[in-house]
């Protein structure tokens, strides 16, 4: 991983080659995983290169409506001040839609922060890297596709052409790829000129449910910036075409839920993969005692918001239990099929709404518990996973992040400071969104009561 500063002939080479871009956003990303930031004047962009530019360090403290959380303690007691940032190298690119105006380039804090969730990640990278490892790791991502409405609002209606039964047999289909393909075609064209690297793209069993994959990097902390980033191209190219796109984990109750999937292996000095054995190293089996001992332990960062919950139902391809197998889908650790260099973990625990840098972060610092521990997972799961015993992951959100509140796990990986903090801008937000009384509450119980 690099935070290597955006040079000024970097700028410079930018803007000769992009003469009608005028905008460019600058934005990091917040706990929530949702980019926050600043849209700067072309004529600015030399300036901001030289000198940065300033982000109050409350951005990490936001919940996903945008308002800072003065229970984390981190607000009014701070004085809310601004922490210096400056343009990521590499990441200033133009973004290939309407009348090419706009580019979008992210933004990194000069100084480590130890609420910021790509730092959480670089230091469990790090970890790796002292002991002569090095994490590889891709994000898989779901989202479904909608039609947008005439207010703007958001609602779950199907594109023009796609069927609303999820009773049709969508799944790895070409139907629904092909009605959708101009914004299809955008998505890639987006990531091309980005140089993100995306690989297939699946029609999924929901109506208008799409999965894209993004390619393995020797890059923990920029594989996790490519899942950030694929989600801010899918919803650009969703909106030139008078779409949207929602990476909910559950956007309808009687739909197939939206997840991420990490693929994650390790690599020793000389590039060879630590996980491949016969058929799998005592290394990769101690990785995986680690990730299914902490597995309960960092349910809160892979399942971040009340509505991340609800994919967690019986017979959905959705692990509730820490079990792990070899290409078993029914499982929460699979191993896909694959040996030497191609082997490897796929993490299928977390909702696609969730922070990739959270995501692979705890993954890493579980699989780094059973390295140290030497951690037996006990045995790989044939057959229907959901039918054998193992500890449940906690499906509820409150007994989940007061399980990620005083876990010392997540302490001793994620640091203090951070554990608090999240723990309280989440327990704040779940408050907030239980208080509220809904339609459905009416008509359950507003007859009967």
């Amino acid at each position: 991983m690099t935070n290597a500063r955006l040079t000024i002939d970097e700028a410079q080479a930018f803007l000769d080659t992009n003469p009608v871009v005028q905008w460019i956003d600058a934005f990091l990303f917040d706990m929530n995983g949702i980019p926050r930031g600043k849209r700067l004047r072309r004529s600015d962009l030399l300036g901001v290169a030289k000198s940065g530019l300033m982000m109050p360090i409350t951005v990490f403290i936001m919940d996903p409506l945008g308002n800072c959380v003065e229970e984390t303690g981190r607000l009014w007691e701070t004085g809310d001040p601004d922490h210096q940032c400056h343009l990521l190298s590499g990441t200033l690119v133009p973004i290939p839609l309407g009348d090419g105006r706009h580019a979008q380039a992210v933004m990194v804090a000069d100084v480590k922060n130890e609420l910021d969730p790509r730092t959480v990640l670089a230091d469990q990278v790090e970890r790796f890297t002292r002991a002569g490892q090095t994490p590889v790791a891709a994000v898989e991502l779901e989202f479904y596709v909608t039609r947008r409405t005439k207010n703007g609002a958001f609602a779950l209606h199907t594109p023009e052409g796609l069927s609303d039964d999820p009773g049709r047999p969508l799944t790895f289909g070409f139907e629904e790829m092909t009605t959708l393909s101009p914004f299809i075609d955008d998505i890639y064209r987006i990531c091309e000129v980005q140089s993100l690297p995306v690989d297939t793209v699946m029609q999924e069993s929901g109506p208008g449910q799409f999965e894209i994959n993004l390619k393995h990097r020797a890059d923990a902390v920029a594989a996790a910036l490519d899942g950030l980033l694929l989600k801010r191209a899918v919803k650009a190219a969703a909106r030139a075409h008078q779409l949207d796109a929602t990476f909910m984990a559950k956007p309808h109750h009687d739909w197939a839920g939206s997840g991420m999937h990490i693929h994650l292996s390790l690599l020793d000095q000389s590039g060879q993969n630590l996980f491949a054995g016969d058929p799998i190293s005592p290394l990769f089996h101690h990785a995986l005692g680690g990730m299914r001992e902490t597995m309960a332990d960092f349910m809160a960062v892979w399942a971040q918001s009340a509505n991340a919950y609800r994919r967690y139902v019986p017979k959905a391809y959705v692990s509730m239990t820490a079990h792990w197998g070899f290409n078993n889908r029914t499982v929460a650790l699979r191993i896909p099929r694959g040996n030497g260099a191609a082997t490897r973990i796929e993490h299928r625990v977390a909702g696609a709404d969730a922070n990739p840098y959270l995501v692979i972060a705890s993954i890493l610092a579980g699989a780094s518990h059973g390295i140290t521990n030497q951690i037996d997972p006990g045995p790989a799961v044939e057959g229907n996973a959901e039918t054998i015993e193992a500890p449940p992951l906690p499906t509820a959100w409150v007994n989940s992040l007061d399980l990620f509140q005083r876990s010392e796990i997540v302490r001793g990986a994620f640091g203090a400071p951070f554990q608090d903090v999240f723990s309280r801008l989440k327990h704040t937000e779940r408050s907030n969104f239980e208080r509220i009384v809904t339609p459905l509450d009416h008509l359950w119980y507003a007859q009967v009561a």
